[in-house]
Parts: C-alpha cells; structure tokens; sequence
C-alpha cells in the first residue's frame, strides 16, 4: 500500500516544536512518579507511583481530546472514537523495572498520544477508531506476571491465576488488584475482539539505532523467550566445621550452571544470549554452607529450535550438576513465549512514512520481549524503535533525544493515519 502524502507532508516546524515541548513535559511529570535520588525509575504494577502515573496520563489523554476508560485489569486507554468501531491501537506500558529509566516503555505512550492527539486536531474523526493504550503490566517486576496487562487484552488470564501470583511480600495480584480500587473477579471483561491492528513504539533498548546513525528503527521479528527457575537443594552446615569434600553446597551447583549457561549461549552463537538475573540463597548466614540455592535463567533467540535445544540442553546439564555434587534439582519453566514476525502491512506503513518525511531508518530484530509480541497473535502488530542513548535500558541513565522521539511521533502519526483514516488495507 502507498503511503497517503497529505498528512505527513503537513508536519510543520510549530508541529514539531509543539510535540517536543509536550512529550518532554510529560516524561518529566512521570519520571518524578516512583522516582529515585539517582535519577531512576521504580514503578512496579499495582503500587502508589503507578496509581500516579496512570491518573496523570488520564489528565493528558483528556487534555488532548480523547475519551478516557479503564479497564478490569487498570491498563488506561485515551480513545478517539472512529465512524467504525473496529479499534486500531498504539501505545505501550507504564510500569518499570526496579531502579529502571523513565524512558522504557513510558515514552511509547508518550509518542501514542502525541500522536493520536495530533491527528484528532489535524484530521478530525477517523475511519476506525484510535486508541492510545498505556498497559498497566509488562516487565514482571513485581509478580511473575508474564504480560498480565496484554494476556488480559487477550483473555489469556487463567481463572484463579490473581490469586497465584503472588509478590516478595506475600502479597497476591489479586489484592494489589484491590488496593487500586480494581476486582479481580472481573478480569475476564478485559479482553478485546475489536482490535484489527497495533503498532507499539518504544526504545531501541539496544545500540544499533545510534551506531547507524539512524533515527527509526522498525522491527521485522521479534526473539523468543524462555524463562526457567532452577532450585538446588542440599544440606546447610557450620562453614567451619564440615569438610569441603562432604559438603552438598546447592550454591556451588548453581555457580556451575550460571558458567555452563553462558558457555552455551557462545556456543550456539548470535543471536543466542542466556542470562541469570535472579540468585537467591539460603539460608544466606555468611558462616552458613548454602542449602537452597535458586536463579533464573533467561533464554532468548529468532528460532524456536534453537531456544527448544538450549533448554534442554540447560535441564540436563543442571542434571547432570546435581547428580555430581549430591544435589536435589527443580526445573520450572515460567514463561514460553514464542518468536514472531511483525505485520509485512505494518512493517511497510512505517518504512514508506519513514522515507517521505526523510526520516533515516534502518529494518531490524528486537532482542527484547514487547506486547506487541503477544497481540500480534490476535491481529496484524508492528514495532517501531528509536535510538537508546549508548544502548542503555533497565538502568537510570535511559535517554532518548527529543529529536528522535520528534521522528518517532511522525512516522506513528503518518502510519496511524493510514491504518485508520483508510480502511481499504482491511480487504487487502
């Protein structure tokens, strides 16, 4: 499909100036919700700096002329109610990894909604209807919630699952759910059959964009993820007093699975990374021999053989660890999420917009899981990155220039512009 050239030639330089003024007033305002003396970000699902951040982004959705509403599960929507109720969706998450940036994730709702709030000033009422979507749940960071914001989108929750799902405190989703004024009862409402397409811009996360010197990127595929949790048991004891040779020390097999983990993912090649992000010990005395040790291992990759082969591989070398140092070992797999391709529709939308407003643009994977991922199995999903500065993510010094997040709102607004001003892509 060709580009319409009407809207994007339109941007002018008090458009861009406007935008910029906007998007850097709101990721100022949010970056202060869950904020930390270092400059970072913590705003996990559920909790007071996201009940903030969500309320804020409710005033700027009004502010822009969009209708509000919130749904089972809090993720808030800003809608521009098109002549066809099919929905067409842009936006991203608002919760942050712990000690995070205020750009991952937050900026794409930011870019949704300057965008959607442009083409509603500019363009009036659209065919299909536009919402700007800022999801409550992504990074997991508070329960092991495995996308609980887009499986709820999807109807994927399984029936008791708030009641599972519980944090370091003991306390489940379900009643964070209820502190936030939310019923867990009612989840299932959350799931949509409207939607006929998504586009989620967001961080590049990653250092490519800047090293190519490029403003866009826009993502072909999408890595698989797998997520284990790995628990060795052993026998705890005086660290003084029991030899080293009779020791069943679970911390000294799961060292060894974190050096084979890594060995394997140099072995498989790139794409193929494997990360231990979580280490727990027990009983943790530091003149205690470790009886329980515990770690996550992170799996990603493009194909899904590949990721299929280093999970077992990872199962039977922790195997093969326990049975040699006298161990007892649990392997759960806590999340599978599969590789995908993003929408060849989408995909094009976004490198046609990116050339006629001359914007440089470079086609790439994304190494890092999104909700596009997942809603992507529900209707036609695209991605679109701009530059991390130096590559950085999950980390206070997260920034994106505002002449990059400028590009970025344009090309969205150009490609939302074709998706729901012309409807004829539908039959295509």
């Amino acid at each position: 499909m060709k580009v319409i050239r009407s809207t994007p030639a339109r941007f002018g330089r008090t458009d861009k100036t406007r935008m910029r003024k906007q998007a850097a007033e709101l990721l100022d305002r949010l970056r202060r919700l869950g904020g930390g003396a270092d400059g970072s970000v913590t705003r996990p699902v559920y909790t007071p700096a996201w009940n903030a951040a969500m309320t804020e982004l409710e005033r700027w959705f009004r502010a822009l002329g969009l209708e509000v509403w919130v749904n089972a599960v809090g993720s808030r929507f800003g809608r521009l109610r098109g002549r066809n109720p099919q929905v067409i969706l842009a936006g991203s998450h608002v919760d942050s990894v712990r000690q995070g940036g205020a750009y991952d994730g937050t900026l794409g709702v930011v870019m949704a909604a300057c965008a959607v709030g442009w083409l509603a000033e500019r363009c009036g009422q659209p065919t299909l209807t536009l919402e700007v979507l800022a999801n409550c749940e992504e990074e997991s960071s508070r329960f092991p919630g495995n996308f609980w914001g887009t499986r709820a989108l999807l109807g994927a929750i399984s029936p008791g699952e708030a009641d599972r799902l519980v944090d370091e405190h003991g306390t489940t989703i379900g009643q964070a759910m209820r502190e936030c004024g939310l019923d867990p009862d009612r989840i299932p409402e959350a799931a949509r059959s409207d939607l006929v397409a998504f586009v989620e811009p967001h961080i590049e996360q990653g250092p490519v964009l800047e090293a190519a010197g490029a403003s866009i990127g826009i993502v072909d595929r999408v890595v698989g993820v797998r997520q284990l949790h790995v628990s060795f048991v052993g026998e705890t004891g005086h660290a003084g007093t029991v030899p080293v040779t009779r020791r069943r020390d679970a911390l000294i097999g799961a060292a060894e699975l974190v050096l084979a983990a890594r060995q394997l993912a140099v072995q498989a090649g790139t794409p193929a990374v494997v990360t231990v992000g979580r280490l727990l010990v027990s009983p943790g005395g530091a003149n205690q021999i470790p009886g329980v040790a515990s770690l996550s291992l992170d799996l990603r990759h493009t194909d899904v053989e590949v990721l299929e082969r280093m999970e077992g591989d990872l199962r039977d070398k922790a195997g093969a660890i326990a049975t040699h140092h006298s161990l007892v070992v649990t392997t759960e797999r806590r999340l599978d999420q599969p590789p995908i391709e993003c929408h060849p529709t989408i995909r094009r939308l976004l490198e046609d917009t990116a050339t006629e407003l001359g914007h440089a643009w470079t086609r790439m994977p994304s190494g890092a899981g999104h909700d596009a991922q997942l809603i992507a199995t529900r209707c036609p999903s695209g991605l679109l990155f701009v530059p991390s500065k130096n590559g950085w993510s999950h980390r206070p010094e997260e920034e994106t220039e505002l002449a990059h997040i400028v590009a970025g709102i344009e090309v969205l607004a150009g490609t939302l512009y074709n998706l729901a001003y012309n409807s004829a892509w539908l039959a295509a």
